[in-house]
């Protein structure tokens, strides 16, 4: 049920343990190159992908967002693995690992997405980020943080009535959300000094 993965990246190398390091996202002492996913359990392949996303989390606190994106792409590569035939036709009986698994690899889809989202808008790629916030909002609808990278993307876009949208969608669900009131109000902003500025042109056009 994953969304494909529109990039590819080569497999990261898994910690041997953890240690504190230097503090930046690249250090990671003792690497060694993990199996590839399809030499993987459903189970191991839901594990290493938990490890990719907590190595993003390290980079993208570190400000390494193009570290944390290979992370978090990395990670979405082993969750979305289905093995195939020679015509690429997905093996009838394949294992997930049970509901209950799958369950929980769709929510750390959604996170590694929402993540993905979150690294796009810091090195400025609104549109990419409105497409991996929209590929976390696949599988969970009611997700806030890809519901507020949405409003956040389309700001950026100078989109203010999908961002308010976006705004009023987070509202909807929590009431209290600071962070999403910030929004409205930036949009809200937005929308009238565009408007403004579309009637001083008006205005010289036909004044």
């Amino acid at each position: 049920p994953n969304p494909t993965l529109p990039l590819r990246v080569p497999a990261m190398a898994e910690p041997a343990e953890d240690t504190k390091g230097d503090g930046h996202a690249g250090a990671e002492p003792a690497l060694q190159k993990p199996k590839e996913p399809e030499e993987m359990t459903a189970e191991e392949r839901s594990a290493f992908a938990a490890k990719c996303k907590d190595i993003g989390n390290r980079g993208f606190k570190a400000g390494d967002w193009a570290y944390a994106s290979l992370a978090y792409q990395e990670g979405i590569r082993y969750l979305e693995y289905v093995p195939h035939d020679r015509e690429m036709q997905p093996l009838a009986g394949f294992d997930h690992g049970g509901a209950d698994q799958l369950k929980s690899d769709m929510a750390l889809a959604t996170t590694l997405f929402s993540n993905l989202a979150a690294t796009s808008l810091k090195m400025e790629e609104p549109l990419q980020a409105l497409e991996y916030a929209s590929k976390a909002l696949n599988f969970d609808e009611n997700h806030v943080k890809a519901w507020f990278r949405i409003g956040q993307a389309q700001l950026a876009l100078g989109e203010h009535g999908l961002a308010l949208e976006a705004a009023d969608r987070i509202l909807q669900l929590e009431p209290q959300n600071a962070d999403a009131s910030k929004l409205k109000s930036s949009a809200e902003v937005g929308e009238r000094k565009a408007k403004d500025k579309e009637k001083a042109m008006f205005s010289k056009m036909f004044g």
